[in-house]
């Protein structure tokens, strides 16, 4: 009989014995549990199995009955909890379980990813400020802010009292979001924005040299040089035996042997038999660089500058690329402002002086030294400090960034966003550079958010860096991910590199941060505290925060806005209330106050007492209308281009409160959750953790000459359900460059 999955044998003369069943050579071994008979050997498919059952696992969780005596070639059947099937399936799940377990045990969330720019917006003509139009509303609301994250607070907040939050912070984080939930353009946007990246290890070609400033304007730009026609790298050790290490200095003169070099890692190098002197022509010229990095051997490039050598004009085009890279310059940074140019200690990682080079001031003055490159047109095209030292991307910010979502230049023609909070002309010159100026005034302003009494802690916050646009396995959209082909070519994240041709690969889009509560991770571990082995100007000490649940109110005016515009604004304010703005993973929560990035400030805006009139109502004694703040949206909503409207489920999923792990989120660890220890104080490996540059090392899209190829990983789409990224940790690098594979034709970008 056969009712439903359950099938039932009426067997006669039939003895059953129950057996426990083990596996060998692909063969099922039937032992007897009443010991009266030896065991017997059956085929897989005779015990109704299958070569990818995971057999071991069912020898202690089933048994097998045994019908001593082929039934209608049935030799039994197997005693197991819902069945043969179930138990797959329950095996196969258990098994991905594990497999998912282990996966998220060597990933971790980004903290920010990257709302897609919409295809197209509209612009239009604001509706001024002369008079309140037909139509259109003016009026105002409350919004009462509840926090769901830790609060920081703005500086001057005192414990026990009321915080106050400027209006503008407010007005900044909302025009932020509606730029994107309404179709905005990209209010603020550099687009001659260059990355600045640093070299990887490789000599410089033969068309570099040593060049000698001679001529410099007032404010240290070089504009006349002249060039050494050779170029030999010299042990620190020889040039000490002619030149004492308290001596020796950029620009100091040596005398080198004729017959002297041989070609050592792509460059001349002096033979260690040669003898440098300080005597005779002293016409090579000695140029020292920072050696903090290398444990014990160091060579200097020393250049042959001959009499006749002429003076070379220096473009500005060189000057201007050289100004962007050196600005990435540490020490740079800590000369801002100073006159002086003392030079600096070059000793190797154990401390042993070498002499003394210039200091980085971004400046020049005649006679120092400096590599340089001729271009085409014979004038100096390139300058850089080392042969190590930093290069300017290619394919500049504007470029990237669709042409329709650039700042609105013209008061006429103003995006959703601009015509509501009001406009800055970007370029305030005409074309024939003259003044004019094309800003717009809003038509909403922002109260100051004030709360009752609140209790504020203390707590010193983790460091937080400035944006990284150059990263751009994150920040740049991809259709290759494969790693450059040639050691000369970029590694694929750089702006320049080969996918960039022949058009530059776009931006990303815009950029949110995952709503991520940093206080569900472990005590020492919340992402917003600082960790013991964290110093430097980064870190911000004595900083307040208020707990989750603290309320601050706001009230928000606004004049002569369509309906639409006023939807546009509530829609921001309470995503909610638009269904393709929200998702099954939590209520939509916006972000206000400090430490952002780090999780800090998640709340959740509601609107209340809500009054608006007309020019009707306000001026000739009619009755004010009644708000309808459904009817506001829903005409927001009709408004909203198709293209506009395609991005938000994207924001939906960056607003909802539990789209992602808030334990997973980090910036790129560099070990394993696992290897992270309890508690950070003291323990070097707390330090590991937080040491991102395993990370994008190997995922650059570097050529790896004798290692496996490192392709390019960019973050996932905001609306992929799977939002892991796999951690890769130093000793992973470390396994690539000892492997010793050729990745030129395993894994290289694919020819075009």
């Amino acid at each position: 009989m056969i009712e439903d999955d359950v099938c039932m044998l009426e067997l006669t003369d039939t003895e059953i014995v129950e057996c426990r069943v083990t596996f060998k050579n692909g063969q099922a071994r039937l032992g007897h549990t009443d010991g009266k008979q030896p065991a017997t050997l059956l085929t897989l498919a005779q015990v109704q199995l299958r070569d990818d059952d995971p057999l071991d696992a069912l020898t202690n969780e089933g048994r097998f009955l045994y019908f001593r005596g082929v039934t209608d070639g049935l030799v039994g059947c197997w005693r197991i909890q819902d069945g043969l099937d179930s138990w797959r399936s329950r095996r196969a799940k258990r098994k991905a379980d594990e497999s998912e377990r282990k996966r998220r045990a060597m990933s971790f969330i980004n903290p920010y990813t990257f709302v897609p720019f919409p295809g197209r917006i509209e612009r239009g003509k604001p509706t001024g400020h002369d008079v309140l139009r037909p139509g259109n509303l003016s009026g105002s609301f409350t919004v009462r802010w509840e926090f769901t994250t830790p609060f920081q607070t703005p500086s001057g907040s005192v414990n026990g009292e009321p915080v106050r939050l400027p209006g503008a912070s407010v007005k900044g984080a909302v025009r932020s979001l509606h730029e994107a939930v309404a179709g905005g353009c990209l209010r603020v946007l550099d687009k001659d924005f260059l990355p600045v990246y640093r070299d990887t290890a490789s000599p410089l070609d033969a068309s570099w040299t040593i060049g000698i400033v001679t001529k410099v304007s007032g404010d240290g730009q070089p504009y006349q040089m002249r060039l050494c026609d050779e170029v030999i790298w010299v042990r620190y050790q020889q040039l000490h035996a002619a030149v004492s290490k308290s001596e020796l200095q950029t620009g100091s003169r040596v005398a080198l042997p004729e017959a002297r070099t041989e070609w050592k890692l792509g460059r001349q190098q002096l033979l260690d038999s040669a003898t440098v002197r300080a005597d005779g022509d002293l016409d090579w010229h000695v140029l020292l660089t920072d050696a903090a990095t290398r444990p014990k051997a160091y060579y200097a490039a020393c250049g042959h500058l001959g009499p006749s050598a002429p003076a070379v004009e220096v473009s500005e085009k060189a000057w201007r690329t050289f100004q962007l890279a050196v600005a990435g310059a540490r020490e740079y940074q800590q000369n801002l402002g100073a006159r002086g140019q003392r030079p600096v200690e070059v000793r190797l990682r154990d401390g042993t002086l070498i002499g003394r080079r210039q200091r980085v001031t971004g400046r020049f003055k005649a006679g120092d030294l400096v590599w340089a490159r001729l271009g085409d047109d014979g004038e100096v095209g390139e300058l850089r400090l080392s042969a190590l030292w930093r290069h300017v991307g290619t394919g500049d910010l504007g470029k990237r960034t669709p042409k329709h979502l650039h700042p609105c230049s013209a008061w006429q023609t103003l995006c959703p966003s601009c015509r509501l909070f009001g406009s800055v002309d970007p370029d305030p010159h005409d074309e024939s550079g003259q003044a004019v100026q094309q800003a717009y005034a809003g038509h909403v302003r922002f109260g100051d958010a004030v709360s009752g009494p609140v209790k504020l802690t203390a707590f010193d916050r983790a460091p937080l860096g400035a944006p990284r646009p150059g990263s751009g396995q994150f920040y740049l959209s991809h259709d290759d991910c494969s790693p450059a082909e040639q050691e000369a070519e970029f590694p694929t994240r750089e702006w320049g590199a080969g996918p960039d041709h022949p058009e530059p690969r776009p931006v990303a889009g815009r950029k949110f941060y995952w709503n991520a509560d940093p206080t569900r991770q472990p005590a020492g571990w919340q992402r917003h505290q600082r960790r013991p082995h964290q110093t430097g100007e980064m870190v911000k000490e004595g900083l307040l925060l208020a707990e989750p649940g603290t309320v601050l109110e706001q009230r928000i005016t606004f004049d002569n806005l369509t309906e639409a515009s006023l939807g546009g604004l509530l829609a921001t304010l309470e995503p909610h209330r638009v269904a393709e703005l929200t998702t099954d993973k939590g209520t939509p929560t916006l972000r206000l106050g400090g430490g952002k990035p780090l999780g800090l400030g998640s709340c959740r805006a509601t609107v209340s007492d809500l009054q608006v009139w007309t020019a009707e109502s306000r001026y000739n004694g009619g009755v004010h209308p009644d708000p309808d703040p459904d009817r506001y949206i829903a005409r927001f909503i009709d408004d909203t281009p198709a293209e506009v409207q395609a991005t938000w489920p994207a924001i939906a999923a960056v607003l909802a409160e539990e789209t992602v792990n808030a334990n997973l989120v980090w910036y790129p660890p560099g070990s394993y959750w696992r290897e992270r220890p309890n508690q950070p104080e003291g323990n070097p490996a707390a330090k590991s953790f937080d040491e991102p540059y395993a990370f994008f090392a190997g995922t650059s899209g570097q050529f790896m000459k004798n290692a496996p190829a490192r392709p390019l990983v960019p973050l996932p789409s905001p609306t992929a359900p799977d939002q892991l990224v796999k951690i890769i940790r130093d000793d992973d690098i470390k396994v690539d460059a000892r492997s010793g594979h050729d990745n030129q034709r395993k894994g290289g970008r694919k020819s075009s």
